[in-house]
């Protein structure tokens, strides 16, 4: 086993092992770190047991995702991988590639639970393409005419106009026919031949020290949330207000949304190690379920609490804003 297959080995076990994906075990799965991939990142192949006695799981992984220097790059697709045998060994063949059961499973795992796919290639999607109902998503890298005119395409099964929006970011209420992208200045056709400036936005997020501000007709995760994104020219946390207001007037890293009732973050998602933390406005899937996320770089079990109430001695894998343990 080269160096490369024997991290990918480790990585499975701890996903096991994180998902708690118990009947599965690292004996069903064959490596492979290949160069061939030009635009994959990684593929699971179901493949019958040399015993002929069972189904084995085939996990390939593009080697260029370890010769980039950025560790997460490969583990994330090995969850995603992972998740994709834990889906067949309990759903079978018949459900969608990236459906609800896979989303689940993804993130139990520790992926990103996002489809990365550009035609029939896994890619490191940056715009997703929807249909509102869940029949299907796509990514995409670069803002295509589907990314920019949603409205104008349908779904193949239930012939309702499709939506789209920034890959991670699935916008909380979806209207068919509707762009979300956040660097697009408009959300439907109607609004197209007058795009919202900063002067007719609803709402801004700015740098506080005025480097640059988008405009936004709704209130995304990036308003919800601006202390989780930086300026790309200066690196000060960002913050969101209303579009009657300046950016510049207001502390790095507040929402400052007079109809959001928060101004900083509610909620702690953190290694009880002190690796690291991250706040969010709302209670989320990563502070409700804490148990199923690992320190990347301890490998602790993660907590959640309220913010300003950290624990004095916490234990890995709890949820202390509920009050229980998982």
């Amino acid at each position: 086993m080269t160096e490369y297959e024997t991290l990918v080995a480790e990585e499975i076990i701890t996903t096991l092992d994180r998902a708690g994906f118990e009947h599965l075990s690292s004996d069903l799965f064959r490596i492979d770190v290949t160069a061939t991939f030009q635009r994959k990142l990684g593929e699971c192949q179901v493949v019958q047991a040399s015993d002929s006695k069972g189904e084995q799981y085939r996990i390939r992984i593009a080697r260029r995702l370890f010769e980039n220097d950025i560790d997460t790059d490969w583990r994330d697709t090995v969850r995603h991988e992972v998740a994709h045998a834990y889906v067949h060994s309990q759903y079978g063949p018949n459900v969608q590639p990236h459906g609800p059961e896979w989303k689940e499973a993804a993130t139990r795992a520790g992926a990103d639970p996002t489809a990365r796919y550009e035609g029939d290639d896994l890619v490191d999607a940056n715009y997703m393409l929807a249909c509102p109902n869940d029949c299907f998503e796509r990514g995409y890298l670069k803002r295509s005419k589907r990314i920019k005119q949603p409205w104008e395409y349908r779904c193949k099964e239930c012939d309702t106009r499709l939506v789209s929006y920034d890959a991670g970011e699935p916008p909380s209420s979806i209207e068919p026919g509707t762009c979300h992208v956040a660097s697009i200045p408009w959300e439907q056709a109607a609004d197209q031949n007058g795009a919202h400036t900063s002067e007719t936005a609803r709402y801004l997020l700015g740098c506080p020290n005025g480097c640059t501000e988008w405009p936004y007709q709704q209130r995304a995760k990036r308003i919800k949330n601006p202390w989780l994104y930086t300026c790309p020219e200066c690196e000060t946390t960002l913050v969101s207000c209303d579009g009657v207001d300046t950016p510049t007037t207001f502390e790095p890293g507040t929402c400052n949304v007079e109809s959001i009732p928060w101004v900083e973050p509610q909620v702690i998602h953190a290694c009880p190690n002190g690796c690291f933390s991250v706040g969010y406005a709302q209670h989320c899937e990563q502070t409700r379920h804490p148990a199923r996320y690992s320190c990347e770089e301890c490998g602790t079990r993660m907590i959640s609490y309220p913010a300003d109430q950290r624990p004095a001695n916490p234990t890995p894998g709890s949820n202390y804003i509920d009050s229980s343990v998982e």
